[in-house]
């Protein structure tokens, strides 16, 4: 039970800490916060869904083709999340979305496995650095 408890009150840390919101004081759209999950080490992320044009925006260094990004499973990472998760180009990494699927006894998180597409060196902008891109398509929207 100590262990359920103290999980729970870890993810709800994650969604305290990474709570970003627009101006309006709206969560963001096609985004989530997320415990990333690679080589026995975590850190809580960001996830953002973006349209396979918005890649050239990010500044990766890789031949990530936006065919392959909308179709797979393929994620572009901050270079904080790769050097926390040690992670490059090509490993894979878990994300748990503690909100996942709504259900009549509470949320049931769920979990999704990328391939780290790129790794995002300099970072564009400050969110950059603590987010994992996804295509829309690989969550499901």
């Amino acid at each position: 039970m100590a262990l359920k408890t103290g999980v729970f009150g870890f993810l709800l840390a994650i969604a305290a800490v990474f709570d970003f919101t627009d101006a309006a004081g709206q969560t963001a759209g096609q985004s989530f916060n997320a415990l990333a999950t690679a080589n026995d080490r975590s850190t809580g992320v960001m996830v953002r869904g973006i349209e396979a044009d918005d890649l050239p925006s990010l500044n990766i260094r890789t031949e990530v083709t936006r065919r392959d990004f909308a179709a797979g499973r393929l994620a572009v990472i901050g270079r904080q999340v790769a050097d926390a998760l040690l992670v490059k180009a090509g490993d894979q990494l878990l994300l748990t979305d503690p909100e996942g699927t709504r259900t009549p006894f509470g949320a049931t998180p769920r979990t999704l496995v990328f391939k780290v597409a790129a790794v995002i060196e300099p970072a564009p902008f400050a969110e950059a650095t603590i987010t994992v891109y996804v295509s829309r398509t690989a969550l499901g929207e």
